[in-house]
C-alpha cells in the first residue's frame, strides 16, 4: 500500500460564487468625418474623441455632432468608433456605414471593449430603413439597443418609418435638437444620457430612461405637439413605439418602448434588465463547466443570493430558482444536461397614472357648525 505518511491537507469550496453586474454601459458609433484615421478606434470617452476631432481638423461628417451628444450628458463611458471618409456620394456613405456596423462585430478583438449589453448609433444615416434595419441586426446579435433616428417632416412621415420595424433591440427617435450651437439628432443624445444613469444611478441599467432631463438641449428643428394627458401627436407616436425630446418642465426624452410585437418586451427597461441578469449569471456560472454535476447546488444558490440583492434594491418584486424535474429527465442526466430555470418579474415603470379629483359634500354638516360656533 502506497502511504503519505505525515499529515496532508487540501481545500474545496462549498459556497455561493459572486455574480455581479457592470453599470458601465459602453456605445458604438458610426460615423463619417472628411480628416483623420479611418476604421475602428476607441475613445475612453466623449471628451477625449472631441479632443481627437480637433486635433484633426474635423470639421464635416457626423461624428462631431455624435461626440457632442453624448459628451452634453456628462458621461464618462468608453467608445467604439468606427469612421469612414466622408464622400460626396451620399450613396457612398452609406454603403461605408453598412460596413462599419458590420465592423461593431470585431470591437472587442479590435478595441478590448465589448459592446455586449451596450448601446449602437449611426446618427443621421439611421434616418434609412436600409441602415436602421441593419443596426437592428447588428444589435440582436451582439445583445445591444440600436438607437435611430428619424427626421420626417410630419408625424405620418414617420409613423410610416416606425412601421417598418418590429424589434425589442430598436429604440426609434426622431428629430435634431438645438444643443451646443449644432443641430445635433436625437440617437447621440438619447445615447450618452442612458448610459450616464447606467453608471451613475444605482442599477441604473434596470430604469426606465423616458421623462430625463435631456442636458444642453434648448431647442427642437420640428416642434412636436405635446399636451399631457390630451390627444396629441407627441403621444400618438410614443402609441407607436417612437421616441423624442420634449419641452415639459425642462427639455425631456418621452419614449422608452420597443418596437417588438410581444407587450411583454415593449418595455426596453425590461429588455435591458433581462439581457444584463442573464448576462451576469452566465459569465458567473462559467466555473461549473465540466465540474460534478453536485456543484450545480451552489450554482443555484449563487443565483439566489444574486436574486436576493436585486429583490432587496427593487430591481425585481419576485423569483425563483429551481431545476425542473420535467425537463431535467434520467436521460438528460445521464448525458450531463442540466436545466437551471429562473423564474423572475422586474420592478414596472410608471406609464400611465391616473388620478381622479371627486367632489363630495360629505363634509357640509361641518360647515354649518363651524359657522354656528358649534365645535
Amino acid at each position: 500500500m502506497d502511504l503519505n505518511f505525515g499529515i496532508n491537507g487540501s481545500f474545496s469550496v462549498q459556497a455561493a460564487r459572486p455574480i455581479t453586474i457592470s453599470s458601465s454601459t459602453p456605445i458604438g458609433i458610426v460615423a463619417t468625418a472628411n480628416a483623420g484615421d479611418t476604421g475602428l478606434m476607441k475613445f475612453n470617452n466623449a471628451d477625449e474623441g472631441l479632443t481627437y476631432v480637433t486635433t484633426n481638423n474635423i470639421t464635416d461628417g457626423t461624428l462631431e455632432n455624435a461626440l457632442t451628444g453624448i459628451s452634453l450628458q456628462g458621461v464618462n463611458c468608453p467608445l467604439v468608433v468606427h469612421v469612414s471618409t466622408l464622400d460626396v456620394d451620399e450613396a457612398v456613405n452609406k454603403t461605408n456605414v453598412l460596413d462599419g456596423l458590420d465592423m461593431l462585430k470585431q470591437a472587442d478583438p479590435v478595441t478590448g471593449i465589448d459592446l455586449k449589453n451596450g448601446l449602437i448609433i449611426c446618427p443621421e444615416y439611421s434616418a434609412d430603413v436600409e441602415v436602421a434595419a441593419k443596426m437592428d441586426s447588428i444589435a440582436t446579435a451582439m445583445w445591444c439597443t440600436g438607437i435611430t433616428d428619424n427626421f420626417s417632416a410630419d408625424e405620418a412621415g414617420v409613423q410610416s418609418f416606425v412601421s417598418n420595424f418590429g424589434s425589442k433591440y430598436l429604440l426609434v427617435g426622431t428629430g435634431r435638437y438645438n444643443a451646443d450651437g449644432k443641430l445635433i439628432p436625437y440617437s447621440p443624445l438619447m445615447a450618452g444620457l442612458i448610459a450616464y444613469h447606467d453608471g451613475n444611478t444605482d442599477f441604473g441599467w434596470a430604469k426606465n430612461h423616458s421623462n430625463r432631463v435631456a442636458k444642453g438641449v434648448a431647442g427642437t428643428e420640428r416642434v412636436i405637439e405635446y399636451l399631457d394627458g390630451s390627444d396629441c401627436e407627441a403621444r400618438r407616436l410614443r402609441q407607436s413605439s417612437v421616441a423624442m425630446i420634449l419641452k415639459d418642465v425642462g427639455w425631456r426624452t418621452y419614449g422608452f418602448e420597443t418596437t417588438d410585437i410581444d407587450p411583454i418586451w415593449q418595455s426596453l427597461d425590461r429588455v435591458r434588465t433581462f439581457h444584463r441578469l442573464l448576462a451576469a449569471i452566465l459569465e458567473a456560472s462559467k466555473w461549473a463547466r465540466d465540474r460534478e454535476a453536485d456543484q450545480l447546488i451552489w450554482v443555484r444558490k449563487s443565483v439566489v443570493e444574486f436574486m436576493n440583492e436585486l429583490k432587496g434594491n427593487g430591481v425585481v418584486i419576485g423569483f425563483d430558482v429551481y431545476f425542473d424535474p420535467e425537463k431535467n429527465t434520467k436521460a438528460t442526466v445521464t448525458a450531463g444536461k442540466f436545466y437551471l430555470t429562473i423564474l423572475v418579474q422586474d420592478m414596472p415603470s410608471i406609464r400611465e397614472l391616473n388620478i381622479e379629483l371627486v367632489y363630495s359634500d360629505d363634509w357640509g354638516d361641518t360647515l354649518i357648525n363651524y359657522i354656528n360656533g358649534e365645535e
